[in-house]
């Protein structure tokens, strides 16, 4: 089922507003932004996973007792099953895409830099997403905010797969031709 949504656009250099009607499709009937991984940081994650899920039966084997990997095994094997498993669905994503995206552009209509503190600045952006196959839809993702810092009106290059509407942006290098 279909949902009707409204979108506002204001252009700060002008006094009136833009009022787009769009529809989306999906689960929860939004647009929804997905990560995506390359497949030497898929090597590199998935190496991570597994050091973290053997690190405690490892000490266990060579310790004098096998609760001496019980406390590390109860610490790091969730976490490097969970690695494990967001690493297959961003790999999972990236495959996914490669065969069913369509290379559209994305307008930016608002942005919000986010302060990280120690973590890299984020920018909060509004866009609006257009390409071949799928109806024009606004959406909201967070991207790196590195320079030049993304501006109101810029446009960038996403990946869309039309059957729900989900988008990767900031990921050119892993769709260029070969």
């Amino acid at each position: 089922m279909r949902a009707a949504q409204s979108v506002l656009r204001c252009c700060p250099s002008r006094a009136w507003f833009h009022h787009y009607d769009v529809e989306v499709s999906g689960s929860d009937g939004e647009p929804r932004q997905v990560e995506l991984i390359g497949p030497v940081a898929q090597v590199f994650t998935y190496s991570i996973a597994a050091g973290l899920m053997v690190a405690g039966p490892a000490l266990a084997l060579t310790g004098d007792s096998l609760w001496d990997g019980l406390c590390p095994t109860i610490v790091t094997f969730p976490i490097g099953l969970a690695i494990a498993v967001t690493t297959y669905g961003e790999r999972w994503n990236a495959k996914r895409f490669r065969n069913a995206g369509v290379v559209s552009t994305a307008e930016i209509v608002a942005v919000r830099i986010r302060q990280g503190g120690e973590n890299p600045d984020v920018a909060e952006l509004r866009v609006r997403i257009s390409g071949p196959g799928f109806d024009t839809f606004a959406a909201d993702c967070e991207v790196p905010a590195v320079l030049p810092l993304p501006r109101i009106g810029d446009r960038r290059q996403v990946v869309v797969d039309p059957s729900d509407y989900t988008f990767a942006i900031g990921y050119d290098h892993l769709f260029e031709s070969d």
